[in-house]
């Protein structure tokens, strides 16, 4: 591969929305990401997102999990490294430890990468970089069994399809580290309910929950800016 073919792949001259341009985001596109600055409560912690969940939002993290395009991984989490700014402000801790929500293991095998684990990493990598604070991975959960697709199965069902179908592997935190879950979108919610279900079960005590995008039904459940 030549240089400059290499170097369009790590650092891509065009818009991630519609390929235009020479930027990340053209001026026609960016608009159309929603930034969202409030804070939620889900199964007691705080939500904190980058970005509302729309078309174009969907577009990117489509990008980053399928396609395995790092501009798109690189930007969702620049976006989240900013939106943990305000995690941080709350927990005060020194070091702080990001524990992905892992996708199914036939999802890894489909697609050659654990795209949760490539954007955990580069979150951490942005936080440590900007805000003057350790921030690392730790891979705490494993899924224990198959699941079905949620995009179209209600909220009560999506319970049902997640219970029980992720487990926290042994490891320690240290003590004054802050704990915070990632993933790339909350809609119902009940992944990330399992998610912590299977930490606690293993002695983990998660402080916050971050997210690349959030959908519209959380707009009940906000407390705060």
């Amino acid at each position: 591969m030549a240089l400059h073919d290499l170097l369009s792949l790590l650092y891509p001259t065009s818009c991630l929305l519609c390929s235009q341009g020479d930027v990340t985001l053209c001026p026609q596109c960016e608009p159309l990401l929603w930034s969202c600055t409030d804070i939620y409560r889900l199964h007691g912690l705080d939500l904190y997102s980058a970005l509302h969940y729309n078309e174009a939002s969907a577009q990117l993290i489509l990008a980053a999990k399928e396609d395995n395009d790092r501009a798109a991984s690189r930007y969702l989490a620049e976006l989240m490294a900013m939106r943990f700014a305000r995690a941080h402000r709350e927990l005060c801790r020194r070091s702080y430890v990001l524990v992905p929500v892992p996708s199914s293991r036939a999802a890894d095998k489909r697609r050659g990468y654990q795209h949760m684990v490539i954007l955990a990493r580069l979150a951490a990598q942005r936080i440590s970089s900007e805000y003057g604070v350790s921030c690392h991975v730790k891979q705490a959960l494993v899924p224990v069994r198959k699941v079905a697709d949620q995009s179209r199965l209600t909220a009560a069902q999506r319970r049902e399809n997640m219970s029980g179908a992720l487990s926290s592997s042994p490891g320690q935190v240290r003590g004054a580290e802050g704990i915070i879950l990632v993933d790339d979108l909350v809609t119902s919610g009940s992944t990330m309910g399992e998610a912590l279900r299977a930490l606690r079960a293993g002695s983990y005590e998660p402080d916050a929950l971050l997210s690349a995008c959030v959908a519209g039904r959380f707009l009940a459940n906000k407390i705060g800016r």
